[in-house]
């Protein structure tokens, strides 16, 4: 089992952390964007001392923070050893993307309907971003997951389901970090931007059913293509 590589991540600044945020809601912060980005693998053990030590924090509020992302699924318990991150199976990934694809088809038919211009303009946005990146590269594989990540979840605040949005967060959570790797393949990032534009197209011509079919079939397809990625490396 390997210890999490915590010296090749920067410290935070001074100031970082804001001043009305809690110390627990802090640390995790910092955790989950390292594990979703892939710089701490699956299977690494989050040992408390590393984490506090690097983030200039005390234990308890690690402790806190490694619970909130055992709760999200990003990490696991191990008695005797510990937290680690915590692995997916093919098993756990097709039936977070079979439940995804279902939730995000109700939450793209209300999205059509409350959507407003603002919610345009930033997809749009998020949208150029991702078409605008290199191909192939590792960085642009990251900016892309993130931009991808900030455009669904846009959709899903358009839509007002604040539960359903909360629980596709949690999913797309879990499988975020795999996600983010298939975004480095040149192929799959052309295809997913023209999945994309047609999405934004529905959303912006108000057109639910179309919307909810587009993003129901943009989702299955993202599973099938990071199951496939999988089994190749």
């Amino acid at each position: 089992m390997t210890r999490a590589p915590y010296l090749r991540l920067p410290k935070p600044r001074p100031g970082a952390q804001d001043a009305h945020e809690s110390l627990p809601a802090f640390v995790a912060e910092r955790l989950r964007e390292a594990i979703l980005a892939g710089t701490i693998p699956p299977g690494a053990l989050l040992r408390q001392e590393d984490v506090a030590g690097r983030l200039g924090v005390s234990r308890p509020p690690v402790r806190e923070a490694l619970k909130q992302l055992e709760t999200e699924g990003l990490a696991q318990y191990r008695p005797r050893r510990g937290y680690v991150v915590a692995a997916l199976d093919p098993q756990d990934i097709a039936e977070i993307f079979e439940i995804r694809a279902l939730f995000e088809e109700r939450i793209g038919q209300a999205a059509a309907q409350h959507r407003t211009e603002e919610d345009l303009v930033a997809l749009e946005a998020e949208v150029l971003a991702m078409e605008a990146l290199p191909p192939g590269s590792p960085e642009g594989g990251r900016a892309f997951g993130l931009h991808n990540r900030r455009f669904h979840d846009r959709i899903r605040a358009a839509s007002g389901m604040r539960v359903m949005g909360e629980l596709l967060g949690v999913l797309a959570n879990r499988v975020e970090r795999y996600i983010r790797l298939g975004g480095r393949l040149a192929n799959s990032r052309e295809q997913v931007n023209r999945e994309h534009r047609d999405i934004l197209g529905a959303l912006r011509d108000g057109d639910g059913q179309r919307l909810g079919l587009l993003l129901r079939l943009h989702v299955h397809d993202a599973g099938a293509r990071l199951l496939r990625s999988l089994k190749e490396r």
